[in-house]
């Protein structure tokens, strides 16, 4: 029995489906091109086949599903194609979005981007799997905090949107190999000492070559390359 319509601060059963399982997508609990039945996921959240279906239904509009007539769903497939499109798009719109934030963002983002970076800096890095969600939480709060002085809604939504598929392939390179020798707390630190500057050049040329270290390692994890195609990082910067 469905009981949200009675606990009106309860979520529904379409989204509790819907969060969980984009959740397991994007840790890579369910693989790519996994095929999703509806009655084994059913089973496997205890919820039940209609909230199932609608939640994949809204998986597809946000790109983790694929539904095909007659074969139904499964989780959408990587590629080395879609992980370069996917970074190059990613360092344009964050990149935009983090001068809009140098530009108009008050005491309030620097002391929540201040806060957010101390909270990272003091959460461990993810050697293990229980110490994957907490970093994971501190990273993306770090990343949002940094944009968050961006005054612009669409841009932050677009953001929000290519960081969780971003996340996806860095999830999947974790599975295959350990960290590489980088320092991540050194380069979220530099990004915020040149936020807080408001030197916008630099935080963007910081923040691209941040975000092409860690295609490089999926790269080489995932599909097996060293590194991205010639001029990528270069381009990302100008």
């Amino acid at each position: 029995m469905d009981l949200s319509f009675a606990t009106p601060g309860a979520k529904s059963l379409t989204t509790q489906a819907f969060e969980r399982l984009r959740a397991d997508i994007l840790r890579g609990h369910l693989q790519p091109t996994e095929r999703l039945r509806i009655q084994a996921l059913s089973e496997r959240y205890a919820i039940g086949a209609t909230a199932i279906r609608e939640a994949l239904s809204r998986l597809v509009t946000e790109g983790f599903v694929d539904s095909e007539d007659q074969r139904g769903f499964c989780v959408a497939p990587v590629s080395r194609e879609d992980l370069m499109d996917l970074t190059r798009n990613r360092v344009e719109v964050e990149c935009i979005a983090l001068r809009r934030a140098i530009e108009h963002g008050g005491i309030d983002w620097e002391s929540n981007l201040m806060s957010a970076f101390h909270r990272l800096s003091r959460t461990p890095l993810p050697s293990t799997p229980e110490l994957h969600a907490p970093w994971a939480a501190a990273h993306q709060q770090f990343h949002e905090a940094l944009l968050a002085g961006c005054d612009s809604p669409w841009s932050l939504r677009l953001c929000g949107l290519l960081y969780d598929q971003s996340e996806r392939y860095r999830n999947l390179a974790e599975r295959y190999t350990s960290r590489q020798n980088r320092d991540p707390g050194k380069e979220h630190r530099a990004l915020m000492d040149a936020a807080m500057a408001r030197d916008a050049e630099k935080a963007a040329k910081l923040l691209g070559e941040h975000f092409w270290a860690t295609t490089e390692i999926i790269l080489k994890a995932v599909f097996g390359e060293s590194r991205p195609a010639s001029g990528a990082r270069k381009r990302s910067s100008t």
